[in-house]
């Protein structure tokens, strides 16, 4: 009897272990897609199919930069191009890098290049793409608007004529597809003319966007992200570096699960790049080895072929870019459509007999008193409705209740009620921190000069818009405040020219002590005088620094989780 127990056990385990599979194979079930036989347009349509897009709230763009494949969705239609546009308009300065007509170190409205090259594209600083544009705005000498030359220059970059492009091009910040893809080709296609810029697109939010789930290439890209009342714009364009690099480019205009189909759109692009890619290697491969046979004797052929299993390292570089995915139906075994030999249908048939067999054996030795046989049906029961639930999960993705209330209004009312000094309240918008140090008024006299001057500076102004992932947002800030290590300089200037005056009208007694070294008092006396010149002008101290203000949703509410880049700020750059 125990022996049977223990089979019984064991195979109670291995039911509900079964039930658990389909979860753990879900991510493999979920991102499998075969390429095999269909055409970019075929690829797109089953995209749309997923999840349910129309047509006429898409454009989309591709562009084989080896083969020179070239696909569209609505190629000529104008739509929204969110900070898209920062990507030209960065052109036309890198380029004047690259020809040495500017230094990444020049000042341009008061801000080095580099700093704004890398605020408008990592960071998508709204402001600094405009300080830009009005700078380049400037370089043409005729009547029009500053927008409307900045749009001129950037026009040869899309594949544009500035005087005979439709006028819709000025009306706004509008691009259609097919001007994305001119622009992302002359950049992939010439690197070294546009210096520095892709190296920035490369580090523009990692996770998200197109590389929200296509980790496997290296990817530069830049992201547009606009709400107009209850309508989202999102688009991406990129330049993937797969065998052979792909760029490509998606606007949408209110489409649903906009975050989701863009994260599907850039995975199935790679995908279909590398199918076709390792196809057309083994084509090109086959090709070479029939017109090599047919110029070498047969004996000779077989001589020279290679034993067995051996393979050389280039066949073996093929395999590993995606050649195997022809040869060996890898893409049929992530197919849940294409006969997988453990799917789903004989994870059911399995939980099916098993639950079956326990029943039949607690029928079979009900008599025997000393098995519970309602409890073995009870189990598998359950261990199918746990199958049951996870095919459903399987289905419908994750489960993420859907946040309440506005995060960007939650980052102003901590920043402003950090501005006003009401530091209870800004601590009641943290997540994590009971404190950030700031209600804590140092207790000597120069610390608290230099405490009210850092206070008295802080100011903000939010940039871009809130950006909303699930249960996180991020929410740029550009925030002004005393660099106090800036005025280290000036105070000590200050100080040794106090100690002067002092010697020069004191008696020694007064000012030295028997080591010869100034007195604590008159130290103190003359940096004290010399702080307090310096932080009259304050203001001359002043710097702004863009900061991420990261937010989180968590027992129903929105919270702030400072970033150490913050707490530096807040601190007047003491912080370590």
């Amino acid at each position: 009897m125990k022996t049977l127990k223990k089979i019984i056990t064991g195979l109670l385990l291995t039911c509900l272990f079964l039930s658990l599979c389909p979860a753990a194979l879900a991510a493999d079930t979920d991102s499998g897609f075969s390429y095999e036989d269909k055409s970019w347009e075929q690829v797109v349509e089953e995209l749309f199919e997923r999840y349910n897009v129309q047509e006429e709230k898409i454009g989309l763009g591709y562009y084989n930069l080896v083969t020179g494949e070239e696909h569209y969705i609505n190629a000529d239609q104008y739509m929204i191009a969110g900070s898209m546009f920062k990507v030209p308009l960065n052109m036309l300065f890198t380029e004047k890098v690259g020809k040495g007509e500017l230094a990444l170190d020049d000042l341009i409205g008061g801000y080095r290049y580099s700093e704004l090259l890398k605020g408008s594209i990592v960071h998508s600083n709204n402001d600094y793409a405009k300080i830009l544009w009005n700078e380049a705005g400037r370089w043409i000498e005729n009547e029009n608007t500053v927008y409307h030359r900045y749009r001129e220059l950037i026009a040869p970059y899309m594949g544009e004529d500035p005087e005979n492009v439709d006028e819709k091009y000025y009306e706004n910040n509008f691009f259609t597809p097919r001007q994305m893809i001119n622009c992302l080709k002359l950049l992939a296609e010439n690197p070294q003319r546009f210096p520095g810029l892709i190296e920035n697109m490369q580090q523009a939010e990692p996770h998200k966007y197109f590389k929200l789930k296509e980790q496997g290439y290296e990817m530069a890209h830049k992201y547009g992200y606009l709400t107009k009342g209850s309508t989202l714009y999102l688009c991406d364009c990129a330049i993937a570096y797969t065998d052979d690099p792909i760029v490509f480019v998606m606007f949408t205009d209110g489409v649903d699960h906009a975050y989701s189909v863009m994260a599907d759109y850039a995975t199935m692009m790679c995908g279909y790049t590398q199918y076709n890619t390792a196809r057309r290697l083994e084509e090109e491969k086959n090709k070479a080895d029939v017109e090599q046979g047919s110029q070498t004797p047969e004996s000779e052929n077989a001589d020279s072929r290679p034993k067995d299993k051996e393979e050389d390292p280039e066949s073996m570089n093929n395999k590993l870019s995606g050649e195997s995915l022809i040869n060996n139906g890898a893409d049929m075994a992530l197919n849940a459509d294409s006969g997988s030999g453990f799917g789903l249908g004989s994870i059911v048939c399995c939980i099916l007999v098993i639950a079956a067999f326990i029943a039949v054996v607690a029928i079979i030795i009900k008599k025997s008193r000393s098995f519970k046989p309602m409890w073995a049906v009870l189990s598998a029961v359950f261990a199918a409705l746990a199958l049951i639930l996870s095919i459903i999960g399987i289905n419908t993705g994750t489960l993420i209740a859907k946040p309440t209330g506005n995060p960007r209004e939650v980052a102003v009312a901590f920043m402003d009620s950090v501005i006003a000094g009401d530091y209870e309240k800004a601590y009641s918008f943290l997540n994590g921190y009971s404190s950030l140090g700031l209600e804590n008024e140092p207790s000597d006299e120069m610390g608290k000069l230099m405490y009210d001057a850092l206070r008295k500076s802080f100011s903000y102004e939010l940039t871009g818009d809130c950006f909303v992932d699930k249960l996180d947002a991020k929410q740029q800030i550009q925030f002004t405040f005393l660099d106090l290590p800036s005025t280290e300089k000036d105070v000590q200037a200050k100080t040794e020219a106090a100690l002067k005056e002092i010697v020069s009208s004191r008696p020694a007694k007064s000012v030295y002590d028997e080591n010869n070294n100034y007195l604590p008092e008159v130290a103190h006396e003359a940096y004290a005088k010399a702080l307090s010149e310096v932080l009259q002008h304050a203001e001359d101290y002043y710097t702004s620094e863009s900061v991420l203000l990261q937010l989180v949703y968590s027992d129903g509410n929105w919270s702030v989780v400072p970033a150490h880049s913050l707490i530096k700020a807040f601190s007047g750059n003491t912080a370590n």
